[in-house]
């Protein structure tokens, strides 16, 4: 049995969005790459701007000494409150984005 997350749910909604399908396999990789960092920098800002002082402190020590991607997941997991949600908002905002390009703009 497969359960849908809404994490799940906001990137299959974005995947479509984007319709990969219409893009030869070395470029769907390329904007995948793309999406991950676009993704992986705007939660990240998202999260800094929500963390108090003391933990934008940390979290920078914990930069510095180039922590694994579990510590860093962890750390803002445990430090950062809806820290998932945060991430959701990301891949909305990305998914409401990429679905405006395809829109046709006003004629003049």
């Amino acid at each position: 049995m497969t359960t849908s997350t809404p994490h799940h749910s906001s990137i299959e909604t974005l995947f479509s969005t984007l319709d990969l399908s219409e893009y030869p396999p070395a470029e769907q990789e390329q904007i995948l790459l793309d999406l991950s960092d676009t993704i992986f920098e705007g939660t990240l800002i998202r999260l800094i701007e929500r963390m108090d002082q003391k933990t934008r402190d940390d979290f920078e020590k914990l930069m510095e000494r180039d922590a694994s991607e579990e510590e860093v997941s962890t750390f803002l997991t445990e430090h950062v409150p809806d820290a998932d949600e945060i991430m959701l908002e990301t891949v909305r905002a990305i998914t409401k984005d990429v679905a405006a390009l395809g829109e046709p703009g006003p004629t003049s």
